[in-house]
Order: structure tokens, then sequence, then C-alpha cells
């Protein structure tokens, strides 16, 4: 386990935000270099995601908006959503995803929504799109695989600046076979890896199943009886020390982006310390220099 290697992978970090948690916030204790994503669920209300652009805004930070394909109505639903979120930012970046839930309007995919073009004329130019290193419990591995090249095909043809950010695991095994293939097919965007924060093993098990995050529930369910209390929150400190090393290689692995599932304001706080490097590293465990969970 290498400090250098792990800060290096954390450094820039980018974290998730769901606009109900925005409600319980005064302030977000970041530093402008870390960016935040806010997620777009079926049952959000639009008003809600977009008051939580203003919020992240007001907080001197750059908010990253899910934009869900089949939330969306039409293409002419997209330009004004996207719209909104220009009044309310100069951010370039936004996630572009297909979205869970069933499809409530005409747009079917996200790739339709990069397809239309309607993201560079609002002054988008930095696009994220979903990976699955471990599938999709909605979609097809197939369906997958066929929608991935073709987004790479039109990054190429249309000059888009793609990134793929990915589904959180608890396996560094899969993702790693995942960027490897992707490597073999030429696909050659940069990836920003999905990690699982700090938390408790029950939760981590309960989001793990929600999300049906394949081989990497298996993993976690068979370490289940090597928790001694499933309540106390810990991170998986092993994946990440694998994750920091495998980003030093040759490898798609380029950026760190983190669920936080014990708590948006807390795993801030873990984050901030690590990218500090105000941690030690004891028996192969990160020990923070100062309590956060």
């Amino acid at each position: 386990m290498n400090k250098d290697n792990i800060i290096s992978l954390i450094e820039g970090f980018t974290i998730e935000l769901n606009p109900k948690v925005r409600h319980k916030l005064k302030s977000i204790p970041l530093d402008k270099k870390n960016n935040v994503y806010i997620t777009y669920l079926p049952d959000a209300s639009e008003n809600d995601i977009l008051e939580t652009v203003d919020f992240v805004s007001q907080n001197n930070l750059t908010p990253i908006t899910h934009l869900p394909a089949r939330t969306m109505k039409d293409l002419e639903h997209v330009n004004s959503f996207l719209s909104q979120i220009r009044e309310r930012t100069d951010s370039k970046k936004i996630l572009v995803i297909g979205g869970g839930g069933d499809q409530f309007g005409e747009v079917r995919s996200s790739f339709e929504i990069l397809e239309a073009g309607l993201l560079g004329q609002q002054g988008f130019e930095n696009i994220g799109i979903a990976g699955h290193p471990e599938g999709s419990p909605d979609i097809t591995q197939e369906t997958i695989n066929e929608f991935l090249l073709k987004k790479f095909e039109l990054s190429q043809s249309q000059n888009l600046n793609l990134e793929l950010v990915t589904q959180f695991f608890f396996d560094a095994g899969p993702f790693i076979k995942w960027c490897t293939n992707l490597v073999k097919k030429n696909i050659n965007l940069p990836v920003r890896v999905g990690f699982p924060g700090p938390a408790s093993f029950k939760t981590l098990l309960n989001f793990g199943m929600m999300s049906g995050v394949g081989n990497s529930l298996n993993f976690l369910k068979k370490n289940s009886t090597k928790v001694t209390d499933l309540l106390t929150k810990t991170s998986n400190d092993e994946m990440l020390s694998q994750l920091a090393d495998y980003s030093l290689e040759e490898s798609p692995l380029e950026a760190f982006h983190c669920f936080p599932f014990g708590g948006f304001e807390k795993t801030c706080h873990w984050l901030n310390e690590i990218q500090s490097g105000e941690f030690t590293i004891e028996n192969q465990k990160i020990k923070l220099h100062k309590k956060i969970f």
C-alpha cells in the first residue's frame, strides 16, 4: 500500500450530492478543485435539481448535473433543462445517463441526446457518460456494449470530450478487467472510477442490492463473515490501494468519484484528509490524523 499513489488517485476527486441531502446542508466543505455531481433520480423534481445547482454554485463550486434521458419528455425538454442549468452556472461539465425507472417521454437513450448536439450548443464541453464495469440490471450487456461503441465513434466524428464515470463496486478485479477490455477494443476514453465511500457494511450491502452490482455484490456477501460489527463505518482501503496502483499503470483510469453512502459532509471531510495527505498507513489500513467516522 503506497501513500503517494493513493493521494495521486484521490487528487481532484468528485463527489455525488442528492438534492434531498442538500436541504440538510448549510455549506459544502470542499476545495474549488473538487466538483460536485448532482443526482437526478426518477422520483426527483426538476425544480429540486435546479435549486441544488444554485446551492453548489453559491458555494463557489462547480456543479455537474445528471441528465437522465428517460426522464426527459423530448429533446425540447432537454434543451429547456440545459438552458435553466446554464442560467445558474457557467459549468461546462455534465453527466448524460440513461436514467433509472420507466421511460417518461420520447427520449429513449443518452445517445440520442449526444447525437442531437444540444450539449455543445448550450456550452457543455466536458461530457460524462455512464460506465458499467459489472453490467446493469436494467440493460443487457449486449446493449451496453453496442451503445458504448456508438458513443465512442460519435465522440470521434463530432470531436466530443467524453469521460466514462462508472458505477460503484466492491471488488477491483472486474473493474480492471473491464478497463483492459476497453483498451483491447480501442475505446480510448478516460475513466473516472466510482468508489463507495466509508459506510457501514449493512449500508453498503443494501446499496449494492438496490443497484445490482453483480460480482462485487457476491464478493461483499462472501466477506460478510469477516465483519464483526455490521454498523461500524469502514472504508475499503484494500480496493482503494489496488485502484491507486492500477491508475499509475498504462490504463484508462484517470480520476476518482465518490458515492457518499456514509453521509455527504463526513465523506467530504474523509476525502479532504486523504487528498491532503493527512493520514498514515498502519497494518495495510488508512489511518487519518483526525477522526471523521
